[in-house]
């Protein structure tokens, strides 16, 4: 049963290197269990399909990015301090692995079959995360107070994150290769970072 348990777990571990390297269209259920060292019977028998095996490995992610929305949401500071937050927050996650941006993109926004079952598994009213509820009563409360304009907050965050998105999307190419000096792939970041702030704080002041 360990053993069996060992196989499962690396399948996934392998499978998430190679969707994040080669997207899913790029990677094979031949070359997952190639680089595993198993037959690939058993990547079917434990996952059935690649787009089963595609949403396992990512769903717990996904989860975690919605769940992880908590974390910066400090109620001793005020909402327009815990709005940058959450900026920083989403910023330094991608930040962290760059291969995140194009995946995505790539595998999520621009796959209208993904977008449709992200939508209604973890943004759609039966389905929302007990921190989006969380997040979503601090912008009303906020919008009552007539401190923020009248916006849902389903499209406050997207405009965060759609914003946070394209820094790493159209960043100089040099910074994705680790061809650019780190200090100036930082400044860049942090200038970005800070400007992407200022746009949303804006945007949403009464």
């Amino acid at each position: 049963m360990e053993r069996n348990q060992n196989i499962e777990k690396r399948i996934l571990w392998v499978a998430e290197r190679l969707f994040l390297e080669k997207g899913f269209n790029g990677t094979s259920t031949t070359e997952i269990a190639k680089t595993v060292g198993c037959n690939q019977a058993l990547i079917h028998y434990y996952f059935r399909t690649k787009e089963k095996l595609f949403w396992d490995v990512f769903a717990p992610k996904v989860e975690q990015f919605v769940e992880y929305l908590d974390a910066p949401l400090d109620e001793s500071l005020d909402f327009i301090e815990r709005i940058k937050n959450v900026i920083d927050f989403y910023f330094g996650i991608l930040e962290l692995d760059e291969r995140l941006t194009p995946f995505i993109v790539n595998e999520l926004l621009m796959n209208p079959g993904r977008w449709d079952k992200f939508r209604d598994r973890y943004l759609r009213n039966e389905s929302r995360s007990s921190a989006f509820d969380r997040f979503e009563s601090m912008v009303e409360e906020e919008i009552s107070a007539g401190r923020i304009r009248s916006i849902r907050a389903i499209d406050l965050l997207m405009n965060i994150m759609s914003l946070i998105i394209s820094v790493f999307i159209v960043a100089p190419k040099g910074f994705a290769n680790g061809e650019c000096d780190s200090n100036l792939r930082k400044d860049y970041l942090d200038k970005r970072r800070e400007d992407i702030k200022l746009l949303i704080v804006n945007g949403i002041r009464e």
